[in-house]
């Protein structure tokens, strides 16, 4: 009899504890749809921030680049040496990065300590850092602007280094930041930017290797002459560079006024990239940092987080530049009209 009763109450037992992880798993798969249903909610409204729902062939550029080098990077003993084509995605050359007037020894030093000592303030907070950038507006214009970071707000100043003083600013507090995104800067797909960049950049090859290297008089052979006219010239160009966008819109999209008006003041959200010079600097990796969009995008993750008030989400996602014919923008960036420089007999 009793051990029937001892059978009877393990089975009573072992019964009620099964029951209790089946209650325990069905709890925890209800938890984690609801979370999941949360970040998919966050994921659709930071979509809708950063521009990333209208994007297809864009992105996958990216992807396919990526891939196509880590194969080629694999077989490269095992397959002849390809033809080089030049680094597009590299801003300026060697040559022309010298007529900019940051590129020269102390300048940006002695700017960037003018406008902390004019702009900052105490109540501003902690001082983090200090960067030379290239601000991206709406249009896709390029333009050379100091950066001061800081426990509480995000500097960013208009400064003449011709002159040597500031011209305007403007401060963004860490507070009213909502999200920030990290990546690449792509087109949407139906733009005809990228289009027109190959096309330009294949007509600015065939005319510098073909007609100023024979008005030289630099020799070139028939292999060099079937290089020139290479199709892959003139393929559409991506942007190939990676920005930081800091936005404070709330998910709410832009309204007609603000999008289709260059001159705004309004818009809720401001891209950053490296400045040119980050590419040709020589030195060291800590002195080219000045100039690097990554290291600002980092102290900028750390003062955020560092903030317990602050509920801003930072992602990393391609960053849609809202571009479809680019002209003006393409015009604007090829001259570097948005840097000081030296044009010639005059310097703007």
């Amino acid at each position: 009899m009793s051990d029937l009763l001892d059978e009877d109450l393990e089975f009573r037992v072992g019964t009620l504890q099964l029951s209790t992880d089946n209650a325990n798993a069905d709890s925890r798969r209800d938890n984690a749809s609801e979370s999941n249903k949360n970040k998919n909610q966050l994921n659709a409204n930071s979509s809708v921030l950063s521009g990333a729902d209208s994007l297809s062939s864009s992105t996958t550029s990216f992807a396919d680049a990526r891939t196509e080098g880590t194969v080629n990077s694999r077989a490269a003993n095992e397959e002849p040496e390809r033809t080089v084509y030049p680094r597009y995605d590299m801003p300026f050359n060697r040559e022309n990065i010298k007529d900019f007037f940051t590129f020269r020894k102390g300048v940006v030093e002695n700017a960037i300590q003018d406008c902390i000592t004019a702009l900052l303030f105490p109540e501003d907070g902690e001082y983090l850092g200090s960067w030379l950038l290239t601000e991206i507006t709406l249009w896709d214009n390029e333009k050379e602007r100091i950066v001061l970071l800081t426990s509480r707000l995000v500097m960013t100043i208009k400064y003449d280094f011709i002159a040597m003083k500031q011209l305007d600013f403007k401060k963004t507090y860490l507070d009213d930041l909502d999200t920030i995104v990290i990546g690449e800067l792509v087109y949407p797909p139906s733009s005809l930017v990228p289009r027109i960049n190959g096309i330009a950049t294949g007509v600015t090859t065939v005319v510098k290797d073909c007609v100023i290297d024979r008005l030289c008089g630099r020799p070139s052979g028939n292999n060099g002459e079937a290089k020139l006219f290479d199709t892959k010239y003139f393929e559409p160009r991506e942007r190939n560079l990676r920005g930081v966008r800091l936005m404070w819109n709330k998910g709410e999209p832009l309204s007609l006024r603000t999008a289709w008006n260059p001159f705004s003041q309004d818009v809720p959200f401001i891209t950053f990239a490296s400045h040119p010079i980050y590419w040709h600097k020589e030195g060291s990796v800590e002195a080219r940092s000045m100039y690097d969009m990554e290291t600002f995008a980092q102290k900028l993750q750390r003062a955020i987080e560092s903030m317990p008030s602050s509920a801003c989400c930072i992602h990393h996602s391609p960053i849609v530049i809202q571009s479809y014919l680019g002209v003006t923008s393409m015009l604007h960036n090829k001259t570097s009209l948005g840097f000081f420089k030296v044009r010639g007999k005059f310097s703007f």
